[in-house]
């Protein structure tokens, strides 16, 4: 049994494995792909894969900068 640190507790959220939010992304005809966020809608992506990855990396930024976290 290893013993964990409190910020490698912090650095991963309890639900994040079982959260689905299928109303995340939306497609607009002849615009692309959008995303909601926290910050709000971003986009257009020329496909939803695109805008899985933006996400993806959006939720990497946010872990490597303490100052972003809501949890200060």
């Amino acid at each position: 049994m290893s013993i964990q640190t409190p910020q490698q507790r912090l650095s991963t959220r309890a639900g994040e494995q079982h959260r689905i939010n299928i109303d995340r992304y939306f497609h607009v005809m002849s615009q692309g792909w959008y995303v909601h966020t926290r910050e709000g809608i971003r986009g257009p992506f020329f496909d939803r894969h695109r805008a899985e990855i933006f996400i993806v990396d959006l939720g990497r930024k946010q872990n490597d900068d303490p100052s972003s976290s809501w949890r200060l």
